[in-house]
């Protein structure tokens, strides 16, 4: 059984999401799902960005597998947003706590967001 998961996140140029996938970019989507996540931070990538004030991928999610929103419709006021912020946050957050992993995640409008249960 293979470890290897997708990774997804935030294209710094597009705004939308990328998703690698072992070391190669195989998606780029701006909805879509993601089901079994960790949220993911490299430390020394976010004191990078606090030291040079410059934006660089160091945060993301690892997901287990992912799939567009092509049956299921989301709400927007029935789903929770995640935040980060590199210069006020070492962890992703929800509702103003750490959040480390999620069942699932929706990716919409460049944002990210938990699937309420």
């Amino acid at each position: 059984m293979s470890t290897a998961k997708y990774y997804i996140y935030r294209n710094l140029r597009t705004g939308g999401f990328s998703v690698r996938y072992r070391g190669r970019v195989i998606d780029r989507l701006n909805i879509f799902t993601a089901m079994n996540v960790e949220f993911k931070v490299n430390e020394s990538g976010r004191q990078r960005v606090i030291k040079e004030r410059q934006k660089n991928v160091h945060a993301f999610v690892a997901a287990g597998r992912y799939k567009g929103l092509i049956n299921k419709g989301y709400e927007l006021d029935k789903l929770v947003k995640v935040t980060y912020n590199p210069y006020t946050d070492a962890q992703f957050k929800c509702d103003g706590k750490d959040i480390h992993n999620a069942k699932e995640v929706v990716f919409k409008d460049g944002r990210c967001f938990l699937a309420k249960e």
